[in-house]
């Protein structure tokens, strides 16, 4: 029968993409004040956002327990899947990847777990493209080679538009907070090799944004071919339609992977506005 697709809920995906692309989520666990949620499951992005800008302190996220992997591999295993590809939310962010490893270890199922070093619009090109090579026969092996090689190869990039939860988080200062609004100074990040957000550059209002993000697509299609591209935005859908128009109007030519609302994992940290863009070679 080939191998499973399991995921977790930072790769914010639609429940309609998990069902068409056969794709088994485990979502993590959303603290906001007093209350506990289900992430995209008891509670929407859309939601989250609404509580989050209402909330005094940032919501935290909490890691799917081992039992609700055991759970999850056990019953893919009783449907007469051979394997399982269990890729997840580098390790570095959150401890979800390391239920999954406790979880492994209790199956009689084969169960590979990756770390996508990365989660949000990167991660869900990543299992994309996973779920390509399943479709096409590939065998566990060589799935995760594939992906494994491929993890190296995908870049997320992510701009901020308000720096409210920058400071509530404690990534910057009350002053570089003052200084930038003023100069209207938008910081754009990026996951490192480990999966650590950390600064990519900075620029000049959301247009300017834009603009980055266009000169890095012409930049990674000149060096790797065409590329996949996935957007994401924490409501800020305008943002995405303004810089899908800017890749066309630059003539960049790629591979429209869909655009989703981030999850809790990168909008606690970044904020209403955020815009982000994903990329992955398209020959892979």
């Amino acid at each position: 029968m080939g191998f499973a697709v399991v995921v977790d809920s930072t790769l914010d995906m639609s429940a309609e993409e998990y069902q068409a692309l056969n794709i088994t989520m485990v979502p993590l666990n959303i603290l906001v004040g007093e209350d506990e949620f289900k992430d995209q499951v008891e509670i929407s992005s859309e939601e989250f956002y609404k509580r989050m800008s209402e909330a005094a302190e940032l919501p935290k996220t909490a890691q799917p327990a081992p039992f609700d992997f055991v759970q999850t591999y056990e019953r893919l295993a009783q449907e007469g899947y051979e394997g399982i590809i269990s890729l997840h939310i580098a390790g570095v962010l959150s401890g979800t990847i390391e239920s999954a490893r406790a979880a492994a270890g209790q199956v009689d199922i084969d169960v590979r777990v990756i770390d996508s070093a990365c989660c949000t619009a990167q991660a869900a090109l990543q299992v994309k493209q996973l779920c390509a090579l399943r479709d096409a026969g590939a065998t566990l092996d060589e799935a995760q080679a594939a992906i494994e090689a491929l993890i190296p190869e995908t870049q997320f990039l992510v701009a901020c538009d308000t720096l409210e939860n920058l400071l509530k988080g404690g990534r910057l200062s009350a002053d570089q907070v003052k200084n930038a609004s003023l100069l209207n100074i938008k910081p754009i990040f990026t996951f490192n090799e480990t999966g650590v957000l950390v600064a990519f550059g900075k620029a000049k209002g959301m247009r300017g944004v834009i603009k980055q993000y266009v000169q890095n697509a012409q930049r990674r299609t000149e060096e790797q071919g065409k590329q996949r591209i996935r957007f994401c935005h924490v409501a800020n859908e305008q943002g995405v339609e303004d810089l899908r128009s800017a890749l066309n109007e630059a003539g960049v030519e790629y591979v429209d992977e869909g655009s989703s609302p981030c999850g809790a994992t990168v909008a606690t940290h970044l904020g209403l506005g955020a815009l982000g863009i994903a990329f992955a070679p398209a020959e892979s």
